[in-house]
């Protein structure tokens, strides 16, 4: 099959920005996130692919099937996948986007064994917060939540469980306002929202947990999608369009980890493959 992949950056989405990936079956020790992806891409190219990365996405026709990039090429397909995938919901606020990466991490399970014995900041109060939390507490000799509001609201046996563990503290009523790194060290200058008051606090880590967003800006319109915007698909990861599939972090569906998306393409693929 003659297949292209299009990217509006380079091929790995978030395993590409992640620090290490410890549990990619097939490698025995852990690997660098860009390094894994960067291994799938050469992997892929030699089965023949071709590669348009680093384009401007400008229009997608999934009725048509065809998609524009850089306002120039039109690319005509039988079938599209769309593997867009998931975006962390950023806080926007200075020094974040400085230290993705480098202090600053949005995935616990990928993440979270960096910080054995270590103190972290977690962000958030929701249910990604508390459960990820929770998940930290195995490995970190601390752990301090920043949240919003006066209460967590994440599920109560969630919420219970936390509140017994005696590594974790809390700041609530409270929003951070800068991240920084010194000397080693990362440090969140937040804010008291009741008293307005704005205090720093130190960490080895910091993790932020206030949701997910799928990534499906070009074509939300079009495709069937569940109460949280992600897009339904059924076990063949078709979806509601005829030849369009989804798959990956961007499909509903109950768990997103690397190899349940490589499963969704794998599913995929043979169907594609099956019908042409």
């Amino acid at each position: 099959m003659n297949t292209v992949l299009v990217d509006v950056q380079l091929p790995g989405g978030q395993v590409a920005t992640t620090h290490q990936v410890s549990n990619y079956p097939g490698f025995e020790k852990p690997q660098q996130g860009y390094m894994l992806s960067h291994f799938m891409s050469e992997q892929t190219r030699l089965c023949g692919t071709k590669y348009k990365v680093a384009v401007d996405v400008a229009k997608i026709d999934l009725v048509n099937k065809t998609v524009l990039i850089d306002d120039f090429e039109t690319i005509k397909a039988k079938k599209i996948i769309i593997a867009t995938g998931a975006s962390p919901r950023p806080l926007g606020i200075a020094g974040e986007k400085e230290f993705k990466g480098n202090g600053i991490s949005y995935c616990a399970t990928c993440d979270a064994k960096y910080y054995d014995g270590k103190e972290v900041i977690v962000i958030g109060g929701g249910n990604s917060a508390v459960e990820e939390a929770e998940f930290i507490t195995k490995f970190a000799s601390k752990v301090t939540i920043i949240h919003q509001f006066a209460e967590l609201t994440a599920n109560k046996e969630a919420q219970e469980k936390l509140f017994a563990n005696p590594k974790v503290s809390f700041l609530f009523e409270s929003e951070p306002r800068v991240f920084e790194k010194i000397d080693g060290k990362m440090y969140v200058s937040y804010e008291n929202l009741k008293t307005k008051k704005t205090e720093k606090i130190a960490s080895d880590g910091i993790f932020v947990f206030i949701g997910m967003k799928p990534n499906i800006d070009l074509f939300a319109d079009k495709l069937e999608l569940d109460n949280w915007g992600y897009i339904k698909t059924n076990e063949d990861m078709q979806t509601n369009i005829d030849g369009i599939y989804a798959v990956g972090d961007v499909r509903s569906k109950k768990y997103r980890q690397i190899t349940t998306a490589v499963a969704d393409g794998t599913i995929a693929a043979i169907d594609i493959s099956k019908k042409l």
